[in-house]
């Protein structure tokens, strides 16, 4: 009887906690508001091409402004890099907020965006902590796995070179899910358990053991959910395609300030699409592997009797399921 019993909870429901990370962020729109910050503090980058001739003449333009601005450019760089690290921290405080908002939105609790970003303040020095070990943790693992195959390359061993590269790859993309399920499950340890950095990272490492196939199949639904949503903005970016390439010839030919404008207009509102997009995505995301966690994390709670009020505020208890 107490086997069918923990059989029957490692069923887990992806599909209903997939449709439930939607209507919860389509009912709860604030939820956005975490997921554009989340998505300012995991930028991605954008390049502009050019033919080759022009391409070689901006080089040496830029090598020659380097050399004779160099003070200019360290400037700037450091300005980037510096609003680049807000906007990190800001993503954490995001993150947060809204697996908090999100939490007491599955307990039926009202909740809003000063609150969830309130609550969300107070884990900013745990999760940096965990981000932190866990880069470094993916640093070494890098370096260690590189070593060889670069000290072959230097010595001209081609095939060995190469065996030890795939055998290096096939080392390292395991380690990475791991890291990564963990880093998540960790993070939630420290936002819903409050537990220390080291706890939540044992904790988590222990939950994603126990769940490992759930979590990976979990992951892939995810990874489908985003492919299918590519797939239906490719006819809305090629619709946006007919419309401004033509609108874009017809003002070169008119007049080239019109053309400036309009190009500035374009890629200006190309940007903000995206980040949009990614907005939802990263508020969807986030959502769901919050009510995962909380799925395959959530333990029966000790007596009404037994515990202190403040104890029943705890949606999730420190520990993960015993199995």
């Amino acid at each position: 009887m107490n086997e069918a019993n923990k059989s029957e909870k490692k069923q887990i429901p992806f599909i209903e906690i997939l449709k439930q990370a939607a209507r919860i962020v389509w009912q709860n729109r604030f939820l956005l508001w975490f997921g554009f910050l989340m998505a300012l503090g995991a930028p991605g980058s954008f390049n502009m091409g050019g033919s080759n001739n022009d391409f070689g003449a901006k080089g040496e333009a830029a090598k020659n402004f380097l050399e004779t601005h160099w003070q200019i450019v360290l400037v700037f760089a450091f300005v980037f890099f510096v609003i680049g690290i807000i906007l990190f921290l800001l993503s954490l405080v995001a993150k947060a907020g809204l697996v908090r908002s999100v939490n007491l939105i599955a307990q039926n609790k009202t909740t809003n965006f000063k609150e969830g970003w309130g609550s969300g303040k107070k884990y900013l020095k745990k999760l940096l902590g965990i981000f932190i070990l866990f880069f470094l943790a993916t640093f070494i693992v890098v370096v260690v796995l590189a070593v060889p195959v670069i000290y072959l390359v230097i010595a001209k061993s081609w095939a060995s070179a190469v065996l030890v590269g795939l055998l290096a790859i096939a080392i390292f993309l395991p380690l990475i899910v791991i890291f990564s399920l963990t880093k998540i499950f960790a993070d939630f340890y420290v936002i819903l358990s409050g537990l220390r950095v080291r706890s939540a990272i044992e904790a988590g490492y222990n939950l994603l053991l126990k769940n490992i196939g759930n979590s990976i199949i979990f992951g892939l639904l995810l990874l489908a959910v985003s492919l299918a949503a590519g797939i239906v903005l490719i006819p809305v970016a090629g619709i946006a395609l007919v419309i401004l390439v033509p609108a874009g010839f017809l003002f070169y030919y008119l007049n080239k300030i019109i053309f400036a404008v309009f190009l500035a207009f374009a890629i200006i509102l190309f940007l903000a699409v995206i980040l949009f997009v990614a907005s939802i995505f990263q508020a969807y995301k986030t959502t769901a592997w919050t009510l995962f966690f909380r799925e395959i994390a959530k333990v029966e709670k000790p007596e009404t009797e037994k515990v202190p009020e403040e104890e029943l505020e705890k949606e999730i208890v420190a520990t993960p399921e015993k199995a």
